[in-house]
């Protein structure tokens, strides 16, 4: 076969695990007991590595919170001076099949969804999201009210939704998504239909649970539209851990920001990271008087889900999501279609009656990324450089993410 030949065919490998994988949600462990290599005095955060002196505020608030959450030490600071002595390790949740929304923190004792692929046996895992209150660890803030959170998360949400699912034996994610095709969701940042329609399937199974607060609990779930977003991060974990063992394939099986650098990671290098500057998440701001210069640059990993397809890839599937953050429904289609250009395939699963019953582009391609100069769009959260939101919109991805992958997989070539 000559060189073309045997991508193609790697590819094509890919694109077969994206499109025929089948997560389940089967369970919500501490992610001490299932996060591969995670240690006790280890915090995983989004993005691709970085240097702790370039750290920006919110991802070293989330890092060093979530080591005072685990007992690490007594403070933010004597957190922070530990991990620029090596005691606390900080690294890149994604080489652990992992995933982190905007700024958040994994540590060892925090819950996290456990999404098994039960075609290709991969498992992904993510951190439960914390609900609709501006302050959380998801935005680089960390106090009091944010410690009662993620101790809330620990020691009652988290239990209660592991046994539930537990007991309903499983949740099928594409079965979710199919469900609510035609709803309006993309799948990043705007997923009413997807957790309402979850919580329909696990609310009978948690009123089984014998707890307390299991009212609070429930209502909690049913209050949380974004639910949906962080076992389907989990799921895409799960397929990506197979995708990533796949050689010479020039397929995208990661992607993600840290308010610094954005970066992206193909199947045939698994967990390197090819980076460049992080873009900016333009759209709407939450805050009026709120400008550029107070935004950091693209962070999180929630993009995980346009990694699967969704999100910006989808962004016909959500229209108004894009009028929430100033486009157009041209826009919309416009995302769309650049997506379709750079990808191999589509979802079959997900058919959006508005845009011919097609769905999601899937598996985008460096090659055809660098080859056409077509960039693809991340829909996302712009974060705050002082922690907490800015707002939300959009972002293109890096052509010189896409350059770097092809330089790297053009070494492998023998």
């Amino acid at each position: 076969m000559t060189i073309p030949e045997r991508i193609d065919a790697a590819n094509q490998k890919v694109l077969d695990i994206f499109t025929k994988a089948k997560p389940i949600w089967k369970d919500v462990l501490p992610a001490g007991q299932v996060v591969p290599g995670l240690t006790k005095n280890m915090v995983l955060i989004p993005g691709p590595p970085i240097a702790l002196d370039k750290l920006p505020i919110p991802l070293k608030t989330a890092a060093c919170g979530a080591a005072v959450h685990e007992g690490l030490a007594k403070d933010i600071d004597e957190a922070w001076q530990m991990a620029l002595r090596g005691e606390i390790v900080i690294e890149p949740a994604q080489n652990h099949n992992c995933s982190n929304a905007a700024s958040m923190a994994t540590s060892y004792s925090m819950p996290v969804f456990v999404v098994e692929d039960a075609t290709y046996g991969g498992t992904g895992f993510c951190t439960i999201h914390p609900g609709p209150s501006p302050r959380v660890l998801r935005w680089g803030l960390y106090g009091p009210d944010v410690e009662e959170n993620l101790r809330w998360l620990r020691d009652d949400f988290g239990p209660i939704l592991g046994e539930a699912v537990r007991a309903s034996g499983g949740i099928d994610l594409v079965a979710i998504l199919a469900k609510t095709a035609g709803m309006g969701d993309e799948n990043h940042n705007r997923q009413p239909a997807s957790s309402m329609a979850l919580a329909l399937q696990l609310i009978p199974w948690m009123l089984e649970v014998d707890h307390p607060r299991i009212k609070e609990n429930i209502t909690a779930l049913a209050k949380n539209d974004r639910f949906f977003l962080q076992p389907l991060m989990a799921g895409v974990e799960g397929i990506m851990a197979t995708a990533k063992q796949v050689p010479l394939s020039t397929v995208m099986v990661g992607m993600g920001g840290n308010g610094v650098e954005f970066g992206i990671q193909i199947a045939a290098t698994g967990n390197a990271w090819y980076t460049a500057p992080a873009p900016l998440i333009l759209g709407t701001f939450l805050n009026p008087t709120y400008t550029v210069k107070d935004m950091l640059g693209y962070m999180g990993d929630s993009c995980v889900t346009e990694v699967y397809g969704l999100g910006g890839m989808s962004a016909i599937a959500g229209p108004s999501y894009l009028r929430m953050t100033g486009s157009t429904f041209a826009e919309a289609k416009e995302r769309t279609e650049k997506a379709r250009r750079v990808s191999l395939g589509e979802h079959s699963f997900d058919p959006v009656p508005w845009d011919g019953y097609r769905g999601s582009p899937v598996c985008v391609d460096a090659r055809k990324v660098v080859g056409l100069n077509v960039l693809p769009i991340s829909h996302g959260g712009s974060g705050l450089k002082t922690g907490g939101q800015a707002g939300a919109g959009a972002a293109e991805l890096p052509f010189e993410c896409f350059k770097k992958a092809l330089i790297a997989v053009s070494k492998l070539v023998k």
